[in-house]
């Protein structure tokens, strides 16, 4: 078991490593095909036309999709990358946290 002051030192790793905050987004990032509905064109009869989108659902249970221009994918997979990792993040400083409460080694708030 580590000692108190590792998981300090643990947890303040973690805290750097943090995405910045104004890069975040939740979300799910994918890339359908979808056909246009003009029977000359060639989605008709091949894949389709590539459309990048990010869905998101709210606490409320409606869905919205994104259009995602090409030029802006990179970021758009970025900030939801960055969203997954922010909470991956949250639950290993809650988990120290915890362990680091139970020791009473917590400082008090100035």
């Amino acid at each position: 078991m580590p000692s108190s002051d590792e998981l300090l030192a643990r947890r303040q790793r973690l805290l750097d490593a943090l995405p910045p905050l104004h890069e975040i987004l939740r979300g799910s990032f994918f890339v359908r095909r979808r056909r246009c509905g003009k029977p000359s064109c060639r989605c008709a009869r091949g894949l389709g036309h590539r459309a990048a989108v990010v869905g998101v659902t709210f606490a409320d249970g409606t869905t919205t999709q994104i259009a995602v221009p090409p030029d802006l994918e990179p970021v758009a997979r970025r900030w939801v990358r960055n969203y997954q990792r922010l909470w991956l993040g949250i639950e290993r400083l809650s988990a120290i946290n915890r362990e680091l409460l139970r020791r009473r080694r917590v400082m008090p708030e100035r």
